[in-house]
């Protein structure tokens, strides 16, 4: 997986395998923070191509798809090891279940044995006790007799044999006993037997359903990183043509500062030209205030020896008293502390602000060279201070644009430009006032919606629009 195309909030992602079963809320949150990523990724992709931006979305999304699978595998995966655990502790526990079965029927088989054995040995006693007691009935008569003598005779015999044949009778017993525990202990085990082959066989049907959707879920895997490859090789053939782009802005931007410059000096020659034509009007003014002023001494003294020859006969020595000028008053100097008094183009919210941003596909900091407003398609932009606009074109990144010269503000010389309009209304040269439509707001150029790119240069050098506003 190429690593530039690995986008979370953190810049790497990490496929955690959870082993329990995730809720409705952890799903809510999962699709929360897709969706919030997807909108981070869309506003850093604002003046990218639109190409590149549905590109990195389709990568993000598949990537969040895998990860899901991924999830969604590794939690069936852990049942189905947990079937398995339980069908080897059944498969176990039945071989010993057989293993104490056999043993039992065994047992029982013994039993019977040693049962039949002393049976056949109390029969033989039996035998030998009726043949000795010739005072005694046959077994049958004592068996089939009601009357009173063959009660006693049956009695006599009875006592006689348990007599003659105790020992016997108590092992015979014994053994019975033993055979009638052997069985139960058998039917037991059968039982449990019986029990347990059912269980496993009921955890063999779910974990061959495990195993059957282990290997629907791997394949769908599979399947997702097939298309998230694909969607990495989609986005790597706009990845060339965004770094382009970028190059291009670069390149765009500082032939911009360069015109700006430019503007500068020749307004900089324009008023040193008339600063210069100033001070030589005001020393031809000063030469000709000089030479008037010399003019008309030379008349006062010419006068005046005129007057002292018709006057030669009066001995009147009054002299003439220059009259002293008064001072004029300096003018008194104001200065103005005003703000800048500049207004935002259009009323919309801020949804990307000026400043380095890490490009979430290239993977490398690159300026956002403007602030950009959120105003819907058609939204008027307005000039935010007076000025003459000095430039109108389009460029493949910016879209249209409109550049316009505010002059010297508060000792600055302010340019403003506006970006990806869809149309201006002004013209080259004209001269626009505070609050006058110049636009409407698009999404021409690399651009992934309809916004206003503003941009601000101060003497020449790009600055943050948000500090001059």
């Amino acid at each position: 997986m190429r690593a530039w195309l690995v986008i979370v909030v953190a810049t790497a992602v990490a496929v955690a395998l959870p082993s329990g079963f995730a809720t409705a809320d952890d799903l809510d949150d999962q699709k929360a923070k897709i969706e919030a990523q997807l909108k981070q990724t869309k506003q850093q992709l604002n003046e990218s191509s639109e190409q590149l931006q549905n590109a990195v979305a389709a990568v993000e999304q598949a990537q969040a798809a895998v990860e899901a699978a991924q999830a969604k595998l590794a939690r069936t995966q852990a049942e189905l090891a947990e079937a398995t655990r339980v069908d080897q502790q059944m498969a176990a526990k039945l071989k010993e279940s057989q293993a104490a079965l056999k043993a039992a029927k065994a047992a029982v088989e013994a039993g019977q044995l040693k049962l039949d054995r002393k049976e056949a040995q109390a029969t033989a006693v039996v035998r030998q006790q009726v043949q000795q007691q010739t005072n005694l009935l046959p077994i049958a008569l004592l068996v089939e007799s009601t009357s009173l003598s063959d009660l006693q005779t049956r009695m006599q015999w009875s006592h006689t044999m348990i007599e003659t044949s105790n020992a016997q009778i108590l092992e015979l017993t014994d053994a019975q006993r033993a055979l009638n525990a052997a069985r139960a202990k058998q039917t037991d085990i059968e039982k449990q037997d019986q029990a347990d082959r059912k269980a496993a066989a009921a955890n063999l049907v779910v974990k061959r359903e495990l195993e059957a959707r282990a290997q629907s879920e791997a394949d769908e895997v599979a399947s997702l990183l097939n298309a998230k490859q694909a969607a990495e090789a989609a986005a790597s053939d706009q990845l060339a043509a965004d770094k382009q782009q970028y190059q291009q802005q670069v390149a765009e931007r500082e032939s911009v500062e360069k015109r700006i410059a430019e503007r500068i000096a020749r307004e900089k020659a324009e008023a040193a030209r008339k600063a210069a034509a100033a001070r030589a009007a005001r020393i031809a003014a000063e030469k000709r205030k000089k030479a008037a002023e010399a003019r008309a001494r030379a008349e006062r003294e010419e006068a005046e020896r005129s007057e002292r020859n018709s006057d030669s006969n009066n001995n009147d020595d009054n002299d003439d008293k220059p009259k002293k000028k008064k001072p004029k008053k300096k003018k008194k100097s104001s200065t103005s502390s005003a703000s800048h008094g500049f207004d935002f183009p259009v009323s919309a919210p801020i949804t990307s602000p000026y400043g380095m941003r890490f490009h979430p596909v290239l993977h490398y900091w690159k300026l956002h060279d403007g602030t950009d407003f959120g105003a819907g398609c058609g939204a008027a932009i307005r000039a935010p201070y007076q000025g003459r606009v000095e430039e109108r074109y389009y460029n493949s990144g910016y879209g249209n644009r409109l550049i316009i010269d505010h002059g010297r503000v508060d000792g600055r010389y302010v340019t403003t430009a506006y970006n990806h309009a869809i149309r201006y209304t002004v013209g080259v040269g004209e001269r626009v006032e505070k609050g006058e439509v110049i636009g409407y707001v698009g999404s021409t150029g690399y651009s992934t919606g309809c916004h206003l790119h503003l941009m601000v240069w101060l003497d020449g050098d790009l600055k943050n629009p948000m500090s001059w506003f």
